[in-house]
């Protein structure tokens, strides 16, 4: 897929930041005023979590937003947000699925603004050119209108010029010759993209053996990146490539014998550059071919002094060894060798122990990572940032299948240190509930104590004999019973008059009294039978009054004993931690099983590359000791001839 791509498909290609600054800034429609900030907080909450690096976290605030109702107040970007995070983090299908649907099953998108519609173009042909899917990345990126996405966002635009070119260079017929052309004068001779492009049609050419196009193609572009580097600020990246081309010229020449022309070329190149080490034995391999044995001796003697001393540098023992053969020095090529065969000996011994003793622990062990405060680095590709401490372990690190094992293995670690985290916080929950209930627990019985000094039972149980009595009366239709304090004040009285006028002597006085209190007891007798009907009604209706009230208070009690017996919050509360939590449980036991899974493919991987290792330094300590036993007899020959002639 070429040299820049390969670098950008890996486990984290890109983080579109100058894309994702501008979905975050630009409205969900053209004719809405843009946003100086976040209008949701869970949208912001996202974003911030984004620019601090931690796009699992950015991705985990979005799912939660998503399940909360949605982020308002910014149409569909938070969606394009998403999947440009899903692409950085490798998760292409998930992010084919985002933006698929997102552009509607006509894949059109009508019912987005031209800019969005745009983006998730673009972003769709990314997912399915990193899948290799080059149909669907062609068509979805042909979609895209490049006058919209060069305003928006001219870094887009030039990356979307380089896949495009891409695309049509590996199509590789002849009538798109005229379409790559037009794409190629789009972009700046000095352009990064258009170097890459420069460096993928040098190779293209070296398939298609053609080597005088790639010749040619690799001298341009050094040229041009001679040039643009001493006119600009130093840059790696370009500097990286530079060095790349030099390496890939001199080696097209060397497979042509063309070692005077690769000879210049790699004289050109640093000592201390990226490739300066595969430039010094491509630099002897060239002056050995030449006839010039002194040269290529001192080009390995400085490669053998490096402190790194890389796995594919094994053959530089016996390399010199064999030069110092070829200068016609056996003397010094004997001791070479031997030394050679010594070291092999020692590595190969190195690397059983390392395979003898290799486990997670002693991996790591090898592995010098740089780290923050808030753990591993990363670099612009999401690889993680470390250093072999063993030579050994450095054509394997240089791996892309180890990197990317490498980086599941830390985020593997990181997601179980994470559901360690939540885990804990749902210890407090627990703690939390049972202070609650504790808590509820005293009110409890503070309310019980209250009840006891109400005397409730002991109300209902007078409520109840006052019910029946007054239901006896209306039975028994007793009107003294419902009179009122009035007309029970003035029985009493009566009943006063008639025991004293039962104790008076029988006379007329006392017989006109008499009389007198007959009258007023009939007349007593009259009214009480008379408002028998009002004193009964007046009766009852309180008795109405105080059943409604005691009602009440009964049901106010039932209600109290009920919150006292459940609390339905409490033990909705209880039932949503408790299925959390079995959720959570659910996922580490998944996540583990994902971790033994990551050591084994990790381990299994070191372990093959450390198998292929000493299978090639087997065959250099053959070649040595053969060599060494050649020399041996070679100089006990001319020994033994020396001796003969002086006798």
């Amino acid at each position: 897929m070429g040299l820049k791509a390969s670098q950008s498909s890996g486990r984290r290609p890109f983080i579109y930041a100058g894309a994702l600054l501008w979905l975050m800034m630009t409205p969900a429609h053209a004719d809405e005023a843009q946003p100086e900030r976040a209008k949701d907080l869970r949208y912001g909450w996202a974003l911030y979590e984004y620019h601090q690096g931690n796009a699992f976290e950015a991705l985990t605030q979005l799912a939660v937003a998503r399940e909360r109702g949605g982020i308002e107040g910014h149409g569909d970007h938070p969606a394009l947000v998403e999947g440009g995070l899903m692409l950085s983090w490798g998760m292409t299908r998930e992010a084919s699925r985002l933006f698929t649907q997102l552009l509607g099953a006509d894949g059109a998108g009508s019912n987005l603004s031209p800019d969005v519609r745009n983006q998730a173009w673009f972003y769709l042909g990314k997912v399915f050119y990193l899948e290799g899917n080059q149909a669907l990345a062609r068509e979805n990126l042909d979609r895209v209108d490049g006058e919209i996405l060069a305003e928006a966002d001219h870094d887009l635009f030039r990356e979307w010029i380089y896949l495009r070119s891409r695309l049509v260079m590996m199509s590789a017929r002849p009538d798109d010759e005229p379409e790559l052309t037009s794409l190629r004068e789009q972009l700046d001779e000095t352009d990064i993209w258009s170097l890459y492009l420069r460096y993928n049609s040098a190779v293209s050419a070296l398939d298609a053996a053609d080597g005088a196009a790639a010749e040619e193609a690799l001298k341009k572009l050094i040229a041009i990146l001679d040039e643009s580097i001493d006119s600009v600020e130093p840059d790696a990246e370009r500097e990286g490539l530079l060095g790349r081309a030099r390496l890939s010229l001199a080696g097209l020449y060397l497979r042509d014998n063309q070692f005077e022309a690769a000879l210049e070329v790699l004289g050109a190149m640093p000592l201390t550059g990226v490739f300066a080490d595969q430039a010094l034995f491509d630099y002897a391999v060239a002056a050995a071919g030449q006839g010039r044995p002194e040269r290529a001796l001192d080009a390995l003697d400085t490669l053998a002094n490096r402190e790194l001393f890389l796995p594919w540098r094994q053959q530089v023992p016996f390399a010199r060894a064999y030069v110092l053969e070829q200068m016609n020095a056996p003397q010094r090529a004997l001791p070479a060798f031997k030394k050679a065969a010594d070291h092999y000996e020692a590595r190969i011994r190195e690397l059983d122990n390392i395979r003898d003793r290799l486990n997670e622990e002693s991996l790591m062990a090898q592995l010098e990572f740089s780290r923050d405060s808030d753990g591993i680095l990363t670099d612009s590709y999401g690889r993680l940032r470390v250093q072999p401490l063993d030579s050994g372990m450095a054509e394997v690190l240089a791996s892309e299948t180890f990197q990317q094992a490498l980086a599941e293995l830390n985020e593997l670690y990181r997601m179980q240190s994470f559901i360690a985290e939540r885990q804990s916080r749902f210890e407090s929950f627990r703690i939390m509930l049972e202070t609650r209930e504790q808590q509820r627990q005293i009110r409890i019985a503070e309310t019980r104590r209250a009840l006891e000094t109400q005397q409730a039972d002991q109300w209902q149980q007078l409520h109840e004999d006052f019910t029946d009595r007054i239901s006896s009366a209306l039975a028994d239709e007793d009107a003294g019973f419902f009179m009122t304090s009035q007309q029970k004040a003035l029985r009493d009285k009566l009943d006063e008059v008639e025991e004293t006028l039962a104790d008076l002597p029988d006379d007329a006085t006392t017989a006109r009294q008499r009389a007198t209190y007959r009258r007023m007891r009939a007349y007593f007798d009259w009214w009480i039978a008379d408002d028998y009907g009002i004193n009964r009604w007046a009766a009852q209706k309180q008795l109405m009054q105080l059943d409604r009230e005691m009602q009440s208070f009964q049901a106010q009690r039932q209600r109290v004993e009920s919150l006292m017996a459940d609390d339905a919050r409490h033990a909705e509360l209880a039932r949503r931690i408790a299925a959390s939590e079995r959720e959570l449980a659910t996922l580490g036991t998944e996540v583990s099983e994902a971790l033994g899974s990551a050591r084994q493919t990790l381990l299994a991987q070191v372990d093959r590359m450390l198998a292929a290792q000493q299978q090639e330094l087997n065959g250099y300590l053959l070649a040595s000791r053969h060599a060494q036993a050649r020399l041996a007899d070679q100089l006990f020959r001319a020994s033994q001839t020396a001796g003969a002639g002086d006798e």
